[in-house]
C-alpha cells in the first residue's frame, strides 16, 4: 500500500500547505455517521477504528483500522462525492491527524499519478479488509474471531497484551460481552490463548 510518506515531495508539500495538523486523544470520536465530510483525515500517527452502528439494535460492527500514514476509503468517498459519513471513526490511541480539505482531493485526482494510486491501493485494501469482515461474521465462530482479533494485541513472546474491556472486545467482534467472557475463559482453559 502507498502511505503518505511514499508521495512525491511537491504533492505532500501542497498538502501540508492547505490541511490543518491536530492531535486528538485516545477514545475521541473523530467523525459520526452522518456528518458531512468537508476534510479527509490522514492519520499521521497512531490508530483510528472505522466502523458502522445499528441504533435498532444499539450494536457497533468493527469495519477496519486506519494506522500511521493512511487515510479511510469511507471518509474519501464521501469527500470526493461530497456525500455525508455513512460510518463512524473513533481514536484508539493518542493519534495525529492531517484534515485534508475534500475539495483539493478532487483537483489532486487530475494533477497527480500518484495520488490516483495511493487512492486506487487504499480501496483494494479496505475492499479485502471487508471481505474479511463479511467472512468472519458470516462464516466463522465466535471464538475463531475472537483468536483472529486477539493475534493483533500479542507481544514478542506470544502472550496477549490488551487494554480493552470484555465490552470493547465484543463490540470490535460484533458479538456480546457475555459470549466473550465465557469464550475467553475457554480459550484459556483449553491453551489456545495466553495473556501477559
Amino acid at each position: 500500500m502507498i502511505l503518505y510518506n511514499q508521495l512525491p515531495e511537491e504533492l505532500k508539500r501542497d498538502i501540508e500547505n492547505v490541511s490543518k495538523k491536530v492531535d486528538v486523544k485516545a477514545g475521541e470520536i473523530i467523525v459520526n455517521a452522518g456528518d458531512r465530510m468537508n476534510f479527509v483525515p490522514f492519520i499521521m500517527g497512531g490508530s483510528v477504528r472505522v466502523f458502522i452502528e445499528n441504533d435498532d439494535v444499539n450494536k457497533e460492527l468493527l469495519l477496519y483500522y486506519v494506522e500511521g500514514g493512511q487515510t479511510c476509503m469511507m471518509s474519501m468517498i464521501a469527500g470526493f462525492t461530497n456525500k455525508t459519513s455513512k460510518v463512524s471513526a473513533e481514536t484508539e490511541i493518542d493519534t495525529t491527524l492531517m484534515l485534508v480539505p475534500s475539495d483539493k482531493i478532487r483537483i489532486w485526482q487530475i494533477e497527480y499519478e500518484e495520488w490516483n494510486n495511493l487512492i486506487l491501493n487504499l480501496f483494494l485494501d479496505r475492499y479485502d479488509d471487508l471481505i474479511s469482515t463479511i467472512d468472519e461474521l458470516s462464516f466463522k465462530k465466535v471464538e475463531d474471531r475472537l483468536i483472529k482479533y486477539l493475534d493483533n494485541y500479542k507481544d514478542q513472546s506470544g502472550n496477549i497484551k490488551i487494554d480493552k474491556t470484555f465490552k470493547e472486545i465484543a463490540r470490535d467482534i460484533a458479538s456480546s460481552r457475555e459470549v466473550v467472557s465465557r469464550s475467553l475463559k475457554k480459550l484459556q482453559n483449553d491453551n489456545k490463548i495466553k495473556f501477559a
